[in-house]
């Protein structure tokens, strides 16, 4: 249910939990939740309404921006799970410091296409465990703050087919197990950082078509939790990387110590064997040994 209350009214339970930047042609918008929430929405326009509806809709009488304020003293996620129609009027959410997001922020802002800036405190993800589709074809972001996801066991297509981000900061994955597709598509993204992957079990996907990643770290893979056998299948397919980056991923792997998985690193414009570095050549050849296959532009 919800109420309508008016401005003088306006009690708000505690910290503002999320504020959306909307642009609206003027019409409806619908804050999109999931669980079992109580909240304030302060629409932007006057209007107040309390709810713990999952769906809350409010229509807007004049073409704008609006930032819409929630507020919660409680858990809230956010899930607008690519309802495009809602989801492609938010340009921009900024995480209040005060907000609880529970565990799980699986589709939170899934089809955001127009979402530009992402922003919230470093401690506020450090609950959650599922991170799956939470960023998914937010493609116009172009900026990702550093985050505490240490807790996050599932980033399944986490961000995939963010196009315009360039740079990704250094977050902990210690717990991460499934990064299949997280960063797919993310074609802006020309080097990648150092992240732990001590508990990763597949990273099948994980950087297909990042077409200017050219820029990989070493030791990325050295320990990591027990490999599928598609573990790396089509991982870096259709991306840039230099010799020295796949020089850095394959001594990675062969340090890892793991058999009998697929490794792809064709296509694009990935530096082809003929420039691999002796050192690039001896752990290949060693994975080979060890039951590996592995796809490499010739």
């Amino acid at each position: 249910m919800s109420w309508i209350i008016t401005k003088d009214q306006v009690s708000p339970p505690g910290d503002a939990a999320i504020t959306y930047g909307i642009t609206n042609a003027g019409g409806d918008f619908n804050l999109r939740s999931t669980g079992t929430v109580d909240y304030e929405a302060e629409w932007g326009d006057g209007n107040v309404e309390i709810s713990t509806l999952n769906t809350l809709p409010h229509t807007y009488t004049a073409a704008g921006d609006y930032s819409v304020v929630v507020y919660s003293d409680g858990v809230y996620r956010p899930y607008f799970n690519n309802v495009t129609a809602d989801a492609n009027q938010i340009t921009s959410v900024a995480i209040g410091s005060g907000a609880d997001l529970g565990t799980d922020l699986r589709n939170a802002w899934q089809g955001a296409s127009n979402m530009t800036t992402f922003a919230g405190p470093f401690d506020v993800t450090s609950s959650v465990t599922e991170f799956g589709y939470t960023w998914f074809n937010c493609r116009s972001l172009t900026s990702f703050p550093l985050l505490n996801t240490s807790s996050g066991t599932s980033f399944n297509q986490a961000w995939l087919n963010c196009g315009n981000l360039a740079s990704f900061p250094l977050v902990n994955t210690s717990s991460g197990t499934n990064f299949i597709n997280a960063w797919r598509a993310c074609s802006g993204l020309t080097s990648f950082p150092l992240l732990d992957t001590s508990s990763g079990t597949s990273f099948s996907q994980a950087w297909l078509g990042c077409s200017s990643l050219s820029t990989f770290p070493a030791n990325m893979f050295d320990t990591t939790g027990t490999l599928v056998s598609s573990a790396f299948s089509d991982a870096w397919l259709g991306c840039a990387l230099t010799a020295q980056s796949i020089e850095n991923i394959l001594v990675s792997l062969d340090t890892n110590g793991a058999t009998g998985i697929t490794l792809s690193i064709n296509g694009g414009t990935n530096a082809a064997k003929t420039t691999w570095s002796a050192a690039a050549n001896t752990a290949y050849d060693s994975l080979i040994v060890k039951g590996w296959t592995i796809s490499f532009n010739a």
